[in-house]
């Protein structure tokens, strides 16, 4: 997780990732596309991500694969962006009154998304992106990227601010923050309430020490 900054920035493999996404030609179809990310979705409720197919997804969508791929590039991508488009995976989080609250609403959030049917197939999602570079980057920039973004933030500033210890490596934090939860995930384990709780109180104690 320390590169991951300096592998996504706005400018430049972020706009890669959005020409790849959705390549030129003719406009998307917003009642297809609909349907496709749909059908994707309800396909997963009864379907790993590694068993899904396009033509699965093409023939549940009532399309034909060269729409699919017209507008994505493979069978991740669909995927990615028919899970994270969702509302419960926008990582919207309250107005901190402080930065320690920002990681800990942060730490929350995400241990949340992970939890579940969700967290299963967010596995699965990385297991089909880890031997491909372009699902890998699409992933980093559809959902790891904001999260990565946000604890540093609220970290610099309680950094400035005097709330965390001003010699803490940032992007070091990140990975220790960061670690449990995805190691939790991967495992097959909860992520329950005393998880959560005890994670974000210690990943706080050691940040202000």
């Amino acid at each position: 997780m320390q590169q991951l900054a300096e592998n996504i920035d706005e400018n430049g493999i972020e706009d890669e990732i959005q020409d790849k996404v959705k390549p030129a030609g003719r406009p998307r179809s917003e009642s297809s596309r609909r349907a496709i990310l749909d059908a994707t979705r309800r396909l997963l409720t009864h379907s790993s991500v590694q068993k899904l197919s396009i033509e699965a997804i093409a023939r549940k969508a009532g399309v034909g694969k060269t729409t699919i791929y017209r507008w994505w590039p493979n069978k991740a991508a669909v995927v990615m962006e028919a899970v994270f488009s969702q509302p419960a995976f926008h990582n919207v989080l309250p107005t901190p009154k402080s930065a320690a609250e920002g990681v800990h609403s942060q730490i929350d959030k995400l241990a949340r998304q992970l939890s579940g049917k969700n967290g299963r197939t967010i596995a699965e999602i990385i297991g089909e992106a880890q031997p491909d570079g372009e699902s890998l980057r699409i992933l980093i920039q559809s959902f790891l990227q904001e999260r990565y973004n946000s604890l540093s933030s609220y970290i610099e500033g309680g950094k400035q601010n005097g709330e965390f210890d001003p010699e803490i490596d940032t992007d070091s934090a990140i990975d220790i923050i960061l670690g449990p939860l995805f190691f939790r995930l991967m495992s097959g384990q909860d992520m329950d309430e005393d998880f959560i709780a005890a994670t974000s109180s210690m990943t706080l104690k050691a940040l202000r020490a």
